[in-house]
């Protein structure tokens, strides 16, 4: 007994010195599980237990992409903003909720000035009310059995005008676009892990090229690409996305690092290190990269998403990295990006 409690203080003495060796992160991707419109009473206390815990020092919270304004946990920036008064200086916002439905209810042909108006006006309602961003903004979303059956597919062209309209917003009011966007390269059948959630098509169409207008069509929007690491169609292998850094020099990305995978987009290796490809890459654009748990917290801290272990991998990550790239990705990027105040 007395050797399990010595081992115990050890390895807790361990972690403590490990966490103290690497900066105070910032999770620019969490998300609180919601239940009709309304925060649980204690999910922000929980939230806030678990960041401090694993060293995080604030999180940017923002609602995941909805479109149907009658489910029961649809909610936006306003629902969130208890959060940020309850715990100040440990949350920033985004808004988007409004936003992503008005651009999946709308078709590409069918939008018009009043239609751009209200648009514009809604976000920019969200800068008034202290957003720091617009998201979680959806482009493709695949509909993923771990996260439920209700769990949406979502699907626009990258190029409708109304993200077209957001970005310039983007760029007027200096916020950054946080967009979950699942890559689709070329034609592709379903992957059979996908296929137990009908919602989604059993073909998938290639969408890269209308997200390459977008990223072109107003340089000075900053674009966060979330879920970069590990995403459901591992498309966004290093030579593609080093690529696309090298041409867009307005795109940025978040990492997400649940799990590790043998393909190459997957940024870590069985044994959990971050795999010498991606290593290299962070190297050369230490300036675009961030880290965003996905997590969903709830009264008993997070329930579904980005898992504990998955924030652990972030952590890792950033001890991977040489001190001054690492404060780049912990931290000072998000500071930076997002205008946030000390």
């Amino acid at each position: 007994m007395v050797f399990r409690r010595c081992l115990g203080a050890l390895l807790l003495a361990s972690s403590a010195v490990a966490m103290a060796q690497v900066p105070a992160l910032i999770d620019v991707h969490m998300h609180f599980q919601v239940s009709k419109g309304a925060l649980p009473p204690g999910a922000a206390g929980a939230a806030v237990a678990s960041m401090d815990r694993l060293g995080i020092a604030r999180s940017l919270l923002m609602p995941p992409p909805q479109v149907d304004t009658s489910l029961r946990g649809f909610h936006d920036l306003s629902d969130l903003q208890v959060a940020v008064r309850s715990h100040p200086g440990r949350f920033a916002l985004l808004g988007g909720s409004a936003l992503n439905a008005m651009i999946h209810h709308t078709p590409a042909g069918a939008v018009d000035d009043a239609i751009k108006t209200r648009f514009r006006q809604q976000a920019l309602d969200y800068v008034k009310q202290g957003a720091v961003g617009f998201g979680e903004i959806a482009i493709v979303h695949l509909s993923l059995p771990a996260m439920g059956e209700s769990h949406p597919y979502e699907a626009v062209p990258a190029d409708h005008p109304l993200l077209l309209l957001l970005a310039d917003v983007a760029a007027e009011q200096q916020r950054p676009i946080d967009l979950h966007f699942d890559l689709v390269p070329e034609a592709m059948p379903l992957p059979e892990a996908l296929r137990p959630n009908t919602a989604n098509p059993q073909q998938l169409e290639a969408n890269g090229e209308a997200f390459k207008r977008l990223l072109a069509h107003n340089p000075k929007a900053v674009i966060i690409w979330s879920h970069v690491g590990f995403e459901p169609l591992l498309t966004r292998h290093p030579a593609r996305v080093r690529q696309m850094l090298e041409t867009y020099p307005n795109l940025h990305m978040s990492f997400r690092l649940n799990r590790s995978a043998p393909r190459p987009a997957a940024a870590l290796d069985p044994s959990g290190r971050v795999k010498p490809q991606w290593l290299a890459l962070i190297g050369d654009f230490p300036d675009r990269f961030m880290l965003g748990s996905d997590s969903f917290y709830g009264p008993g801290g997070i329930e579904r998403g980005g898992t504990e272990e998955g924030l652990q991998n972030l952590r890792s990550l950033v001890e991977q990295l040489p001190p001054e790239v690492a404060r780049q990705v912990a931290r000072d990027n998000a500071v930076r990006l997002f205008r946030l105040q000390p």
